[in-house]
């Protein structure tokens, strides 16, 4: 009897341990096939997202002004099978140089950044320290003693930025005041200053206006310019049908609208698919005289910041 006793009970240990087994087993499994859907999905809002670009090259070469996508800032919306892509076309004469602003212009863009005040002037100065020819800190600036002092083990080029990237380099430009930057900024204009009418509604209200940045909508706009979705939706159906074939370069496309004098722009297209799984690339292009290939592409990066998502509240709401 009471060998029959320890046999069920092994028996029993037997059972509940081929059940945790199972269970685990199961969960793993469960979590995996999560892993792999959300992989999936991504690689497809990655490739929507790069398709995006294509879409905007076509539509930026567009001879109908009406139907020709430019280079404002405005965001356009279309969809594909079950994807939601959104593209951004910025002139990059409609931003500011870091290689040639003054310091009253960068302190203009910095004073709305999420950063206290002090740490604004001393950015702004430091930016110049590092670009200019000499080691003579500015007042509020930064050189090698300043680098050393905060214990880092480089010192200012003294020569232009050689990429947007190098910005973080800088005496206080953290990660977070850089993803706040980035849209804003560019080393392709070769301008002290900014083309209002290339830059985005975000950057030309923080240059225009002195009014506190957080207590108001970024417009940057007229009343009757407000009225108009931040969004602006498209369809090739609604757009006449078809997208734009071959490109022929016309001898006043340069001044056309849409197409920056400077030849660069950035091109930023994000796509949202399933519940909410977005991705997003961001591509750095330049006009040619090619017919063949009217843009070349100088940058092309994935997205991985979320801080100036195209699918952003605010990006719908100003």
């Amino acid at each position: 009897m009471r060998q029959k006793g320890l046999a069920l009970v092994l028996v029993l240990w037997v059972l509940t341990l081929l059940t945790i087994m199972a269970g685990s087993f199961a969960l793993s499994m469960r979590r995996e096939s999560s892993i792999m859907f959300g992989m999936k999905t991504r690689a497809e809002a990655q490739a929507f997202a790069e398709a995006g670009i294509a879409v905007a090259e076509l539509m930026m070469l567009e001879e109908d002004p009406l139907k020709r996508w430019d280079a404002d800032g405005q965001i356009y919306e279309f969809s594909f099978d079950e994807a939601v892509i959104r593209v951004r076309i910025l002139a990059e004469n409609g931003k500011v140089d870091i290689n040639r602003a003054e310091l009253d212009l960068l302190l203009k863009l910095l004073r709305y950044a999420p950063v206290e005040v002090d740490r604004q002037t001393r950015v702004a100065n430091a930016i110049i320290d590092w670009r200019d020819q000499d080691d003579d800190t500015r007042e509020d600036g930064a050189e090698k003693k300043e680098y050393q002092a905060a214990g880092l083990r480089y010192a200012p080029r003294n020569q232009a930025f050689q990429s947007l990237e190098e910005l973080q380099m800088v005496l206080g430009v953290d990660a977070v005041l850089y993803d706040w930057l980035e849209p804003f900024i560019t080393i392709e204009s070769g301008q002290a200053g900014v083309d209002l009418d290339k830059a985005s509604a975000e950057l030309r209200y923080m240059l225009e206006n002195e009014d506190n940045f957080a207590a108001k909508p970024i417009t940057g706009r007229s009343d009757a310019e407000n009225a108009v979705p931040r969004v602006r939706a498209f369809s090739p159906t609604e757009q006449g049908g078809e997208m734009p074939g071959e490109f022929e370069m016309q001898e006043d496309d340069q001044a056309q609208p849409g197409r920056s004098a400077s030849g660069a722009l950035t091109i930023v297209s994000e796509a949202m698919v399933g519940e909410g799984v977005t991705a997003g690339v961001k591509v750095l292009v330049r006009r040619s005289s090619n017919p063949g290939q009217p843009f070349s592409v100088a940058r092309w990066q994935p997205i991985h910041s979320k801080v100036h998502s195209l699918f952003a509240y605010e990006m719908e709401n100003y």
